[in-house]
């Protein structure tokens, strides 16, 4: 699909739609933070504390949860309202990729002010490729689902 050309579906707005964009993006920080647990682990995997790093990816994952509810979910809705006009799904992947970033950068500097180094470089790159990956994959999903013909009442006798 040409990313120039406008979505199918450009209405990935409302409270059901950004519910579901959240619940990708909290898969999407899941995979991800599980794909670099695992990576850690493997080195010592014939180790006693080779699972750490797993272990370390369920707090991850579970602290990931509240602000992707809390915080994301409202951001989703005001940032897919004011891109309501635009029609270009890259410029809604890329500005939820910096939301996500932003909000990200700004929940480590509230919560944790004296680890921002590493930690909140992380936290930007979890931000901007959950909220962007899950605005991504909604799209993707809804091209899918405009794609696959719906079958008429005359069709199915």
């Amino acid at each position: 699909m040409d990313p120039q050309a406008p979505a199918p579906d450009p209405a990935i707005r409302g409270p059901a739609a950004i519910a579901a964009l959240c619940l990708r993006c909290f898969v999407v920080l899941a995979v991800g933070n599980l794909g670099v647990a695992a990576a850690a682990s493997l080195p010592e995997a014939l180790h006693e504390e080779g699972l750490y790093p797993l272990g370390l990816v369920a707090v991850v994952v579970a602290v990931a949860a509240v602000p992707v509810a809390l915080v994301g979910f409202p951001a989703g809705l005001l940032t897919s309202h004011l891109l309501r006009s635009v029609h270009r799904e890259w410029v809604h992947v890329l500005a939820l990729a910096l939301v996500g970033a932003v909000l990200a950068g700004v929940i480590v500097a509230w919560v944790s002010p004296d680890r921002l180094g590493p930690v909140a470089g992380w936290a930007l790159l979890e931000g901007a490729v959950g909220a962007g990956g899950a605005r991504w994959w909604t799209g993707w999903a809804h091209r899918r689902r405009a794609s696959v013909p719906t079958p008429r009442l005359g069709d199915l006798a």
